[in-house]
């Protein structure tokens, strides 16, 4: 996973979360003559590939004095994994009010920074902080990444998050919490990560890649290489407008 990304459309504002080689997590925006402004996001995970795809919506009149429009200020967010032959997983309509969790809250929590035109993810997935802007962090999909140590598991669904704690370096997952797809595991014990500082050999070298997607022998050999990023790709961070 990459980057979100800023970007003008003749309507609307569309943020992409590339997870390419060389870039980042963005997003694009143009003044409409409507208040409502929207923008659009895209991943695509540094190890297996898997792709999350979605987009946000808030009313531009309403935007809270320090600039950061949280999930309690939109009015819309919808969010499509896939697979990493961009097979459709399931898509989440609303995914700002549904689904919720057994205080019947929803899952999401989210930071997008109106000034630098960023969805805020360098902070833990429940953080959020409007001083410290960059240890916001993000939970998209379905599930509590605080319970994924849950054995047997309890959760089921995908979720899309940002670093599990203060002591870690900044980085995304994707998680199927109940393995309903039946996917190997990509990184640890995800099924895809990108770590926005960390290159995919830097991966490599924890010994915490998934069989499935990267092998060597005894001697250092390459027997298998289903990477989806180079070995030097690393997720940086850049704001692109037009």
């Amino acid at each position: 996973m990459r980057f979100f990304e800023s970007f003008k459309t003749s309507r609307a504002i569309f943020a992409f979360l590339f997870l390419t080689e060389g870039n980042i997590l963005a997003a694009h925006a143009q003044d409409d003559e409507c208040s409502v402004v929207t923008y659009e996001f895209y991943l695509s995970g540094q190890i297996a590939g898997f792709i999350v795809n979605g987009q946000f919506s808030y009313d531009d009149t309403q935007v809270p004095a320090n600039g950061i429009i949280r999930e309690e200020d939109l009015s819309s967010l919808d969010v499509s994994f896939y697979d990493p032959q961009e097979k459709l997983l399931r898509t989440y309509v609303d995914n700002h009010t549904q689904p919720v969790n057994e205080d019947g809250e929803p899952y999401l929590n989210f930071a997008f920074d109106t000034l630098t035109k960023k969805i805020l993810q360098d902070g833990t997935y429940n953080v959020d902080d409007d001083d410290g802007r960059f240890r916001n962090g993000f939970v998209m999909g379905e599930g509590d990444p605080g319970r994924r140590g849950d054995d047997p598991p309890t959760q089921e669904g995908l979720a899309f998050w940002s670093r599990p704690g203060d002591d870690k370096v900044p980085h995304l997952h994707v998680d199927d919490w109940a393995d309903e797809f039946g996917y190997p595991i990509g990184f640890s014990t995800h099924e895809d990560v990108s770590f926005l500082y960390k290159t995919t050999q830097d991966r490599i070298d924890t010994g915490k890649v998934g069989d499935a997607y990267y092998q060597e022998d005894e001697d250092g050999n390459v027997q298998v290489n289903k990477l989806a990023t180079d070995f030097e790709a690393f997720a940086g961070r850049r704001l692109r407008n037009q």
